[in-house]
């Protein structure tokens, strides 16, 4: 599998809803891991980096064109941390998940969203907390629900109907379906990293902390902050 389908109807240039199979992208994700030696996900941490994967891909059509969106969803109680980043501008999604030891007054799961446009860089950052006791699967919807609230994006609502995850907007009464342009858009699982641009960090590094790094160590195991793939970096891969 190289892409997954995002789906969205449209009416008189307003989006109407917008939906994704959820299995469909998780494909995109696994097959992604498990070709790249990267922290595998506990089987209570998956359903909620599904429904994060899911609901980003959902809000693709609804995001402005060029920009890419940052999520980092930290759960507290299962000790992870979930993030992914869609970009609009290339239809490129990555995902990931990592272990994490919260302090001991981070209880209740939060959400922060990053909005970086193509033009302008950073926008602006949204941050979003849980309330207390919401039971793990009712978690994202009940960031997601917030987030929109805080963008002024009140009349957008989250469902799902098996492994189908959408969001859609709250419909008038006359509005008739078979006046919906159905359209589809392609997102692939891409995160651009390479072993040269993970050597270029240590340009960023005195000659003097470099020479102390690879004291010890021939080779450094350097992990990709955005996908988590490990690459094996030597001091002669530096330039």
């Amino acid at each position: 599998m190289t892409s997954a389908t995002v789906k969205f109807g449209e009416k008189e240039g307003e989006i109407s809803f917008s939906e994704v199979n959820s299995v469909d992208f998780m494909g995109l994700y696994l097959d992604f891991y498990v070709q790249n030696p990267v922290e595998a996900v506990p089987k209570e941490c998956f359903p909620n980096l599904k429904k994060l994967i899911s609901m980003a891909a959902a809000y693709l059509p609804l995001m402005p064109p060029d920009w890419s969106f940052a999520w980092n969803v930290s759960m507290p109680l299962q000790k992870r941390r979930l993030f992914c980043c869609v970009d609009s501008e290339y239809n490129v999604f990555v995902a990931r998940t990592h272990s994490w030891n919260p302090s001991p007054f981070e209880k209740n799961p939060r959400m922060t969203v990053q909005m970086v446009s193509g033009v302008s860089g950073m926008e602006s950052t949204t941050t979003v907390d849980c309330g207390e006791n919401v039971p793990s699967d009712k978690i994202l919807n009940t960031l997601f629900t917030k987030f929109f609230a805080e963008e002024s994006q009140n009349g957008l609502e989250i469902y799902e109907n098996g492994e189908t995850f959408g969001i859609r907007d709250t419909l008038p009464e006359d509005f008739d379906e078979k006046d919906e342009q159905i359209k589809e858009v392609e997102l692939k699982f891409k995160c651009g990293c390479t072993k040269s641009k993970i050597a270029d960090i240590f340009t960023r590094m005195s000659k003097k902390d470099v020479d102390f790094l690879f004291e010890t160590e021939s080779v450094l195991s350097i992990e990709c902050p955005r996908c988590g793939q490990k690459y094996r970096i030597k001091k002669d891969d530096l330039r």
